[in-house]
């Protein structure tokens, strides 16, 4: 699956002649206008809740297409999951007074809107520190005040955006087992919710990742059929919009509950059918080649699959996530929704060809009915309530666990994987050791990072020398068309879930503003690997929307000088392949 359509492929190419793909093909990337605002009359603000989402794309969908045309103004997440203004740190993004990196949180419109959808997509779920996969959306009615500041964007608001009549909503939340308020409660709050109980709200924790995860899902298996959406214009960037849509009117037309429907083949493959339908429309008013029909009735074998998995993720959410309500710690609200992510990630890098039996030992390791299992997914649990947990390598392995220390150890990044702290004053050099073939297909990729700011700092700016040479021809020294042997570039970073009491953080996230565009991206610390006897730093990052493995031989140290030209990026970043 590919995590995030960014950019167009025609876009991506351009792009890629001036910058690593490192981070100009990072998850976050928007590939559209620079979203900068001016004379704003209409300013927009809330929260993203999956988990929270830090540096997702936030738009004012003004036609409800489920696609950021180039006119609708759209702004990032912050750390916390806030556009325009942070409640915790009562911050307004917006304000006249607001630094060039604030600014980027602001959504607001110099156009005066009534209705319209602020919808979300990208960015990373602070809980897991993964990957955003899909779309999530709110309807707006912007001429409330109350509407248009505050709101929660989260799954549950997502299945209502496109519900037209009171009794379709009023089923719909009966359906949900919530009520109009609920929709409103940022469930994941542990100072308290709506009601003043404090705790994380587990009723609908367990509601929300149910429906999120059902549809990214469906939404993985229709993508990777029809490939072209995100990458031609006039399309959204994935199904996720169409199966909240159609998941709505199948529970709205049932009349049964969220988990009866979701845990019934029939009602989902009823949903899987309508979104596959809108999609076919979708590739013929763009005049695309059609694929095969998945959802035919000649082909229903085709869906089988991942309508049984998605039949289980109910079971494995109730397991994980009590839905009765009661109040949830946030380190148990951690460690059982990374849990729930391994099965995700773990069922979306399924090959269609070649059906992966880890999948079935982790539903089966999840489905504790008789509580055989208890204490061992207990373990995982607290394990991946860690800050130091990894879902990453916990995905790869094939769920066959027999002990605690078996668990602990596969949830756990390795002891000498560092986290990420005194990073201000620091360089970070990150190197592709993969250098590709003589003589034509000869690769040289690497990033040098330099972080501005006071060692205990959280945040703040960049300079980066990228070199990127790719299928170059180390016989005739052509460097190649859309490579670089230095550019210098700015941004910013920022440590995820730290604080100014505990600075150390596992995920770092980047900011790259090139050529007018913004892009995002993520880094994480994997440990030491010895590669042709000698060890490196493992450094993982989003790379066109997957998690890849580049390294480092000296890892964090002091910054002795920044470059200030291109020609001196090139002088730090001397080339491995004789170019």
């Amino acid at each position: 699956m590919k995590r995030c359509k960014v950019f167009s492929t025609k876009t991506k190419q351009i792009l890629i002649t001036s910058v690593a793909a490192l981070l100009v093909t990072a998850c976050g990337g928007t590939g559209q206008d620079d979203g900068s605002v001016s004379n704003f009359t209409q300013k927009y603000s809330g929260v993203a809740l999956d988990g929270y989402l830090a540096r997702a794309t936030v738009y004012i969908d003004t036609n409800n297409n489920a696609i950021r045309d180039s006119w609708e103004a759209w702004a990032f997440t912050d750390n916390d999951g806030y556009y325009s203004y942070n409640p915790l740190t009562k911050t307004d993004y917006c304000a006249a007074t607001a630094t060039e990196q604030q600014r980027q949180y602001c959504l607001a419109s110099n156009v005066e809107h009534s209705n319209v959808v602020v919808r979300i997509d990208s960015g990373y779920d602070v809980i897991t520190g993964e990957p955003f996969l899909g779309q999530m959306s709110r309807r707006v009615d912007a001429t409330d005040q109350n509407n248009v500041t505050n709101s929660v964007v989260s799954p549950l608001t997502s299945l209502l955006t496109n519900v037209e009549t009171e009794s379709d909503r009023n089923s719909l939340l009966t359906a949900l087992n919530i009520s109009n308020d609920d929709l409103n409660v940022d469930y994941l709050n542990t100072n308290g919710d709506a009601t003043g109980n404090g705790g994380i709200d587990s009723s609908l924790l367990n509601a929300s990742l149910k429906v999120h995860k059902v549809v990214t899902v469906l939404s993985d298996r229709l993508t990777d059929t029809y490939d072209k959406i995100g990458d031609e214009g006039g399309t959204p960037s994935d199904a996720t919009s169409l199966l909240y849509q159609n998941l709505a009117q199948e529970l709205v037309t049932s009349g049964n509950t969220l988990d009866v429907t979701l845990g019934d083949a029939t009602a989902l493959v009823n949903v899987l059918d309508a979104s596959e339908a809108n999609l076919r429309s979708i590739y013929k008013d763009s005049d695309l080649t059609l694929p095969v029909d998945i959802g035919s009735a000649t082909n229903r074998s085709a869906i089988e699959r991942v309508i049984n998995i998605t039949n289980n993720i109910p079971s494995v959410v109730n397991t994980l996530i009590d839905p009765a309500g009661i109040a949830l710690t946030l380190s148990e609200a951690t460690g059982s929704t990374r849990a729930l992510e391994t099965l995700v990630i773990k069922t979306v890098n399924e090959k269609a060809s070649a059906e992966d039996n880890s999948i079935d030992n982790a539903i089966a390791f999840f489905d504790n009915q008789l509580g055989a299992n208890q204490a061992l997914i207990d373990a995982l649990v607290t394990s991946l309530s860690n800050d130091a947990a990894d879902i990453t390598s916990l995905a790869a392995t094939d769920f066959d666990f027999n002990s605690v220390e078996e668990i602990t150890s596969a949830a756990t990044l390795p002891d000498e994987a560092e986290a990420f702290t005194q990073t201000g004053g620091k360089q970070l050099r990150i190197s592709n050791l993969d250098l590709g073939s003589a003589p034509n297909k000869v690769d040289d990729v690497e990033v040098e990072l330099y972080f501005n700011g006071a060692s205990n700092d959280i945040d703040g700016s960049f300079t980066a020398c990228v070199k990127f040479i790719e299928g170059a021809n180390s016989d005739t020294g052509a460097l190649g068309e859309g490579n670089t042997r230095g550019e210098l570039i700015d941004g910013f970073w920022s440590l995820l879930g730290a604080t100014t009491d505990d600075v150390e953080s596992y995920s770092m996230l980047i900011t790259l503003t090139f050529l007018g565009t913004t892009y995002q991206a993520i880094m994480k610390p994997a440990g030491m690997e010895t590669v042709a006897d000698v060890e490196y730093n493992a450094i993982r990052f989003d790379f066109d929307g997957d998690l890849v493995t580049w390294h480092s031989a000296e890892g964090m140290v002091e910054t002795e000088s920044v470059p200030a030209t291109n020609e001196a990026c090139q002088q730090r970043l001397p080339s491995r392949v004789g170019l």
